[in-house]
């Protein structure tokens, strides 16, 4: 089955039923015709509908009615249940069958319509715009109408406002009837799991919008659910959960059943496991026990698990003797049950498990049997207290108002759904009042309380997921209410809810997500099934078990529970987390290699009650006798704003000088007041998962005590303050790898995203070395194994006291966090940065390949002394036989992410040194960086030329008093910067000074003029293409990425780039535009009108050949378009420059270059951007 193409068909059903139904929906209600006229009942009852429900979900409900008719229609022709087919024409014919018949004169008597019109229409009698179409409209109806009987939960008779809005393309080859035959292969048609792909693959967009509502805060609503929730659980999943509750039920009943050799997916006991109880109504007769067993899918969608449910007891009906005759409808009458919120869901159901019964009993449909499968509506108020007489007694209280009934719930049955638990003894009070007006709504009561608060043997689903944070506000108060220990989400809460529906002993088997398993959110969930129920299997599927969903993020978990306690037994894991995709996982289910067992009381042992089966005795015995690391430091959450984006910055977007680089545990007092004179303190805020050092990248806002953060009406929280300031142990608390724990030292806090810990200096280097070791991950991996590594998880891993008290390795330690730093020192967006050492060398490429030794020389160096440090604490954990010492090479990437590995060698390319070496080029030639004096140098707001002439202090410049520019004697720096703070950037030698201009004169300053040229070779060689090229298309994306959208060097530039210059944000001035403007711009509008005359004037001379007049023709466009364009900018420009706008670096590059985004370069998404 090629899901794809299923994909985009169904996608594009909905998409052009949508807007068909929406075009005739606003033709029936303007338009006054013959035809309408006699439809006034049914337009009466439209307009009602629309009233109800608004235009839009009208829309929505008759498009998807008509698609799940003609979807059903086109099944049952292919499988030749229908005749003649009603929506496919035979082969070599173009017209559905049903239509060339009457076309033959041929109508089939059964169909009940108006033959005279049909007749008429057919003969050309009837005026009509379309007359086969509408022919065809009355057998297709006709055909609904006819199928009523057999099912009437999919053909409903159509004598309403859903036949007036039935789209008039019905037989072109672009129509949705042709759309249907072409989506649904023959081939498809005959699985019934394809009408739950359609079903998935339908509601997709409505989905998409739904999770798109999520990121702007708007909740999922009732009629929103299922959209939101729906995914089509992978047949084996289903076989396996089938066949280990129904399937392993039949097998204790009946030892000897023949079944297991129909189970591929069936899951063995261990020898040693006493037997399964028997739930108690199944022991006490042997007669018709097929008919006895009861199955409930709560949550039954598309009907998936029913109908592989219905495959299985077909196979025990034959084993007992029924006749096949007959089956289907036992099957059917007294075993299958299923329950939704979604109409179209059940529609489907009922439809896929009468196909199903008709395809194993040809003659089902002359006497069918309704499905039990029931889409929960709402109920009103009224019905429940016309129903109920009060006051009733149930378990004990006395109920006197409507309200405290458990059927009250049933007036959000849409939004709870089968969460709700009704009490059997309210069921038995309801009253059907026999011909009132009530009696329709009364039985539709009773009837949805009878699912409810019935039990069954067997109980399996794929519930919805959704976390309490996308539930609205009524549905996260009931699950809040009703399931206290898995309110967290819904799937949780569904795992109370199927052993609720489930008789004592009985099965239930859910295909979830994993986090379950390990979440403190959900340890009193754990703690209650290990204490209560039986994990008789448990699949452990990871990432990647849907085929639509790629990634990390969705880890799933299918397991079968019984509703009784079995302390002695052994479970039975399957770990199939590590395998690719979900064919490799299937493959490997009766792998009896990638099992464990264990039993419940074993896992009990491991903290926050975590399912982690796949545990070694010695694992175990370290979690019982180990001290938690919460004994041996502190560990705290970091600082939270309320409001990151305004109170964070990079620490290059703001003034240096207004940092607090130097802070240490002196600036906080014991009132945690923060003493610091300057706005910015350093702070860690998560980012990559590294060890030993790094992501030292951000500033936090704490002027005045905090003050902006206090009274900004966020929900803050500050922390303790005397931890701001102390040396500790910090990590990110989010990561898609493995957890990294890196050193924080006294200069720098830490935010919510980095928390930390502190813990006596005489055992920190010795606690830094174990907790970059494998030995956390592997202990995490048990405690919480999510991509989320918060405060109570950390906290909980054990730390062998005596493992930290010696100090044998501390110089090992030492050594990987010296080389760490001094790779991220090499990293330009840090604070620590130096650019890349060329003082010494001749040659870039000595400097470029010297840099590149350095840092593969430092790799190496952690790699090394990380192999000794995870020798000695496995040695002192006993886990020898669990983890290896050994250190991947290719985790060195995640220390240098442009660094490759090659047959175990680490290879730092020159290419991306040297770009690094361009970038900072530009930061020699505005002054942030000098040739004479190392760090930097103009790094804070509005500084001039003059201050870099006295913060490099050479004795050979002076600076006249009058003017900001320094006069030189003979001897003179090596480098001078950038005079007025404006580089041009263009695609040709129109200024002296432009920025390659710039470049070769810094060049050559570097490395002397006697290797410029070798130089300049090297440059271009090793970036494939032309100096200035770079520069004027490349140089500035990657200086936008290099600073995470947050650029200090801005690119002006005119609409189609034939003007372009940069600037340096620490050095803007106000009147920086106006100089652009006159000195630079127009300038350059001076010099392509210069060019354009000399080109004028070439093209009129007469000595000049054709070709060489046809090339002054081409230039002269080429000019006259350049022209265009800067004169365009010009005027931008000009309305800019007399604003004299003034910047501030403490509000950011995202404030400040909005300011200026008519005449700059646009960063995507930097306005829409959420931080």
């Amino acid at each position: 089955m090629n899901t794809n193409n299923l994909k985009r068909f169904a996608k594009g059903a909905r998409i052009k039923l949508l807007d068909q139904v929406c075009r005739k929906l606003e033709f029936v209600l303007t338009h006054d015709t013959a035809e309408l006229r006699g439809k006034q009942k049914e337009i009466e009852q439209l307009k009602r509908k629309i009233a109800e429900h608004g235009k839009e979900q009208v829309i929505e409900t008759v498009a998807y009615t008509w698609f799940n008719r003609l979807m059903a229609l086109r099944f049952m022709d292919a499988n030749g249940y229908t005749i003649p087919k009603v929506v496919t024409p035979l082969p070599g014919m173009t017209n559905p069958e049903i239509l060339q018949n009457a076309l033959g004169g041929n109508v089939e008597a059964e169909l009940k319509l108006d033959r005279q019109r049909l007749n008429d229409l057919l003969d050309g009698k009837t005026a009509a715009t379309n007359a086969h179409t509408e022919a065809y409209k009355m057998l297709l109806v006709a055909s609904c109408n006819q199928w009523h009987t057999a099912m009437p939960f999919m053909f409903e008779r159509i004598s309403d406002y859903t036949e007036l809005l039935l789209p008039d393309d019905l037989l072109s080859d672009y129509s949705i009837v042709a759309d249907i035959r072409n989506g649904m292969s023959d081939e498809d048609c005959q699985q019934e799991e394809l009408i739950g792909w359609l079903y998935q693959f339908y509601i997709a967009d409505k989905k998409d919008d739904v999770f798109e509502g999520l990121k702007k805060n708007i909740k999922i609503t009732a009629e929103n659910i299922p959209a939101a929730t729906q995914l089509f659980t992978p047949r084996w999943i289903v076989r396996y959960m089938v066949e280990n509750t129904l399937g392993k039920l039949w097998l204790s009943l009946r030892p000897n059943s023949k079944l297991r050799d129909h189970m591929p997916y069936y899951i063995e006991a261990p020898e040693s496991n006493e037997p399964a109880p028997i739930p108690e109504d199944l022991t006490t007769t042997n007669d018709q026990l097929a008919t006895k067993l009861t199955f409930l899918d709560p949550c039954q969608g598309s009907g998936h698990v029913l109908v592989y449910a219905f495959d299985l007891f077909t196979k025990i009906y034959e084993e007992e003797g029924y006749n096949t005759n007959e089956i289907p409808a036992l099957i059917l009458e007294h075993n299958l049950f299923g329950i939704d919120i979604d109409e179209r869901a059940a529609q489907l159901a009922a439809f896929a498990l009468t196909m199903k019964a008709r395809g194993y009993y040809s003659r089902f449909l002359r006497k069918p049997v309704q499905p039990h499968v029931i889409a929960l509506e709402n109920v009103s108020e009224e019905t429940i207290k016309q129903s109920v007489k009060l006051p009733l007694t149930i378990d004990g209280k006395k109920i006197t108002e409507h309200k405290d009934l458990s059927l009250h719930l049933l007036t959000q049955a849409d939004n709870y759904g089968s969460l709700i638990q009704i009490a059997p003894d309210e069921v038995r009070a309801i009253q059907i009042q026999e011909g009132s007006i009530w009696q329709e709504q009364q039985q539709k009561l009773k009837e949805q309380a009878v699912y409810l608060s019935r039990q069954y043997h067997c109980v399996v689903t794929n519930p919805p997921y959704m976390g309490s944070k996308g539930m609205n506000s009524s549905l996260r108060l009931f699950v809040e209410s009703q399931y206290s220990n898995s309110k967290s989400d819904l799937m949780a809460c569904f795992i109370e809810r199927c052993l609720g529906f489930n008789v004592s002993n009985g099965k239930s088997a859910l295909i979830n997500q994993h986090s379950w398993m390990f979440l403190s959110t959900f340890q009193t969930l754990r703690e209650s099934l290990l204490n209560n129920n039986f994990i008789e299997s448990l699949i452990h599927l990871g990432p990647r078990t849907f085929p639509e969903i790629s990634g990390e993020v969705v880890q799933s978990v299918a397991f079968v529970l019984s509703n009784s306690i079995s302390e002695l037994n052994n479970s039975v894991f399957v770990r199939l987390v590590d395998l690719k995709d979900t064919k490799l996982k299937e493959l490997n289910i009766q792998n009896k290699n990638r099992y464990y067992f264990k039993r419940q009381i074993d896992i009990s042992k491991v903290p926050g009650k975590s399912i982690a089966y796949w545990v070694s005795n010695q694992i175990i015995s370290i979690f019982e006798n180990a001290k938690p690391l919460k004994d041996l430091a502190d560990i705290r959450s970091g600082i939270s704003t309320g409001d990151n984006e305004r109170f964070y910055r990079f620490w290059h977007e703001v003034s240096y000088n207004k940092v607090e680089y130097n802070g240490n545990e002196n600036l906080t007092d014991t009132e945690n007041n923060i003493l610091s004179n300057k706005k910015w303190i350093p702070i860690i805020k998560g980012g990559t998962s590294i060890n030993w050092y790094g992501n030292q990248e951000s500033v936090i806002n704490l002027e005045n005590n905090a003050y902006d953060i206090k009274t900004a009406g966020n929900n803050f929280r500050l922390r303790t303050t005397k931890f701001y300031f102390k040396e500790g142990i910090t990590w990110s608390r989010i990561s898609s790898n493995n957890i990294a724990f890196r050193a924080k030292n006294v200069n720098v806090t830490f935010g919510e995203n980095s928390p930390s810990l502190f813990i006596d200096s005489s055992k920190y280097y010795q606690l830094l070395g174990l907790l970059n070791t494998k030995i956390p991950n592997l202990f995490l991996s048990l405690i919480n194994p999510t991509l989320t590594f918060q405060v109570i998880d950390v906290e909980k891993i054990p730390v062998i006291e005596s493992s930290i008290e010696d100090t044998v390795i501390i110089e090992n330690v030492k050594k990987c966090l010296l080389a760490a730093k001094r790779i991220w020192d090499s990293k330009e967006d840090y604070w620590s940065y130096h650019p890349i050492e060329i003082n010494d060398f001749k040659l870039l490429s000595q400097a470029i390949h010297s840099q590149a030794k350095l840092i593969s020389d430092n790799l190496f160096e952690i790699k090394t002394n990380e192999e000794v440090i995870n020798r000695y604490f496995i040695e002192k954990y006993n886990l020898i036989n669990d983890l290896s010492s050994d250190v991947d090479i290719k985790k060195m990437v995640y220390f240098y992410d442009e660094a490759k590995i090659e047959n175990e060698n680490i290879i730092i390319e020159d290419c991306p040194l040297l770009l690094l070496f361009l970038n900072d080029s530009v930061g020699f030639l505005f002054g942030r960086y000098s040739l004479d004096k190392p760090g930097l140098i103009l790094a804070n707001q509005g500084e001039t030329l003059a201050d870099y002439v006295r913060i490099v202090g050479s004795s050979s410049l002076s600076v006249d008093s009058n003017s900001e520019q320094p006069t030189t004697t003979n001897h003179q720096l090596k480098f001078m910067p950038d005079e007025d703070n404006i580089i041009p950037v263009l695609d040709g030698e129109w200024f002296n000074d432009d920025i390659v201009g710039r470049f070769k004169v810094f060049l050559k300053a570097a490395f002397g003029e006697d290797h410029f040229e070798e130089n300049l070779k090297y440059i271009e060689d090793t970036i494939g293409k032309d100096i200035r090229k770079y520069f004027v298309k490349d140089f500035y994306n990657d200086h936008i990425k290099r600073y995470k959208k947050r650029p200090i060097y801005w690119m002006f530039s005119s609409p189609k780039g034939h003007f372009k210059a940069l600037i340096y944000m620490h050095r803007y001035q106000p009147d920086l535009c106006s100089k652009m403007l006159n000195d630079y711009l127009q300038a350059f509008i001076s010099k392509l009108e210069a060019a354009k005359q000399t080109q004028t004037m070439l093209n009129l001379r007469e000595d000049l050949s054709a070709r060489e007049k046809t090339a002054a023709i081409k230039e002269i466009d080429k000019l006259e378009g350049m022209l265009k364009d800067c004169r365009e900018y010009e005027k931008t420009l000009f309305t800019i420059a007399t604003q004299k706008i003034n910047i501030d670096l403490d509000d950011g590059v995202k404030v400040n270059y909005q300011k200026f985004k008519d005449v700059l370069v646009p960063i995507k998404g930097l306005e829409k951007e959420e931080e």
